[in-house]
């Protein structure tokens, strides 16, 4: 038996339930493919977001960047004046400070502090007290100096609250000078501390970062180039512990910040294809769920159209043939025995002859209605063609039985039936043959019935004339 013979029997015993189940198993399994497709639409959508963030990040990083860079290069014009000019006085500082500040437009104030005493600084306005500040006595920022001077280079500080007020940086470079008159050339002695304060405000601004950009919550940590170490300035210091929260390194002078981005909303907020996908695969999970359910109704009813007599309703020659092998396979392994009733209807024709053929057509039906009242569930009452009708017993073969089943099958069968024009008498010829008692072999007990059933007819007939 095929696989199919398989299912299509197993919807034969299930039924309406059977194929419920399996349209809701069909759309189980599309909703599920449905949701594999919409997490592979998800990751993708997650993926575009996150390069996009990615670019987003790296395009504020690379004007922030800029812009310390920019400012910073200005450093670099101030220590080499003053390396090369370290006896340079007020009037040698005041021109190039004013035109640094022009350019420079973060830089809030810059300052020389020969030998880690401030003696110049500008615009000396407003601070006047940081003249003479001699940074080896101050206990906050003579760390950040000591650093710079052991580095030989530029260190970044801050963001830090200014003396005079506000946020800022401070870029602190120190500064050596050389005699190149003497032979040898002597080697480079430290003159002392050039320091630039940038006003951090006007430097975020410009660089466009903020705690907000956009649709992205941004943060920065690192205070004074520390980077990871160093404390968050900008945003909020849980972004840096989210899961998938984007990272990218701000370069400083000997120090670094980190920069960290992710969307508002979270990954995959803003993307609503995941939704038009699972609304879709609802719909066609339905539309699959309502097709099988359809097509296997349709099955159904051609294997019953297929199976069954279109009159009578009953099992047909072909069914009652394939439950006769199965009750003969399973007597040849278990010694299972059952029983076959071959019927035929006796003064059949004349029916047909006398009232016609839709009164005989009541009467098959009525026949068939009658052998399966007097029969077991578990019995197959089949019609064979014509007026001719197979009963199928199993587990019954003592005589005993067998005869008792035959008082009821033609005590049912002898009651009139009442049609329109009167009452009609049916009497039937009944064959038996026993498995494996009168045969062992499913063919040969067909033949064997209906044999015995002609015997049993020619019997009726020859009674009929004798009366």
């Amino acid at each position: 038996m095929t696989t199919k013979d398989n299912v299509l029997r197993w919807l034969e015993d299930f039924g309406r339930g059977a194929r419920i189940m399996l349209a809701l198993a069909v759309v189980v399994f599309v909703l599920i493919v449905t949701e594999f497709v919409a997490s592979l639409s998800t990751d993708k959508a997650i993926d575009q977001e996150r390069a996009g963030v990615v670019e987003q990040l790296s395009l504020i990083r690379a004007r922030l960047e800029g812009e310390i860079n920019s400012t910073l290069y200005l450093t670099r014009g101030l220590v080499s004046y003053v390396a090369t000019h370290p006896n340079l006085t007020w009037n040698d500082f005041e021109p190039l400070a004013t035109e640094m500040v022009t350019v420079g437009r973060h830089i809030r104030n810059l300052a020389l502090a020969p030998d880690n005493i401030i003696q110049f600084i500008y615009p000396l306005a407003g601070n006047e007290r940081a003249l003479g500040l001699n940074y080896r006595e101050n206990a906050k920022q003579w760390p950040a100096v000591k650093r710079a001077i052991d580095l030989g280079n530029t260190i970044v500080a801050g963001p830090l609250t200014l003396v005079q007020g506000g946020q800022g940086l401070i870029a602190r470079t120190p500064i050596y000078v050389q005699d190149r008159t003497s032979y040898p050339v002597s080697p480079p002695v430290y003159w002392g501390l050039a320091a630039i304060v940038m006003d951090t405000p006007s430097l975020f601004n410009a660089a466009g970062v903020l705690e907000r950009v956009g649709n992205l919550n941004v943060a920065v940590r690192g205070k004074d180039g520390l980077g990871a170490d160093g404390d968050v300035f900008i945003g909020d210091e849980q972004l840096f512990a989210t899961p998938g929260v984007i990272t990218q390194i701000v370069s400083l002078p000997n120090g670094n910040w980190q920069m960290a981005a992710m969307p508002v909303a979270g990954w995959g907020a803003s993307d609503h294809s995941p939704l038009a996908v699972r609304a879709i695969g609802i719909l066609i999970a339905l539309v699959f769920g309502a097709l099988v359910y359809l097509l296997l109704s349709l099955e159904r009813r051609n294997r019953d159209l297929a199976l069954h007599d279109h009159l009578t309703k009953l099992p047909n020659r072909r069914l009652m043939y394939d439950r006769l092998y199965q009750l003969a396979a399973l007597g040849d392994r278990s010694n299972f025995g059952f029983t076959l009733l071959y019927i035929d209807l006796d003064g059949f024709k004349p029916i047909n002859d006398e009232f016609g053929h839709h009164v005989g057509d009541k009467v098959l039906i009525e026949v068939g209605e009658r052998l399966m009242a007097q029969t077991r569930r578990s019995d197959t009452v089949a019609r064979m063609g014509g007026d001719e009708f197979v009963i199928l017993l199993p587990g019954v073969t003592d005589r005993q039985t067998l005869d008792g089943v035959l008082d009821k099958l033609r005590s049912g069968l002898n009651r009139p039936m009442k049609l329109e024009n009167g009452e009609i008498y049916v009497h039937a010829s009944v064959g038996i043959a026993r498995f494996p008692q009168d045969a062992d072999d499913a063919e040969r007990l067909v033949n064997l019935a209906d044999k015995n059933m002609y015997a049993e007819k020619t019997t009726n007939v020859t009674k009929l004339h004798a009366v």
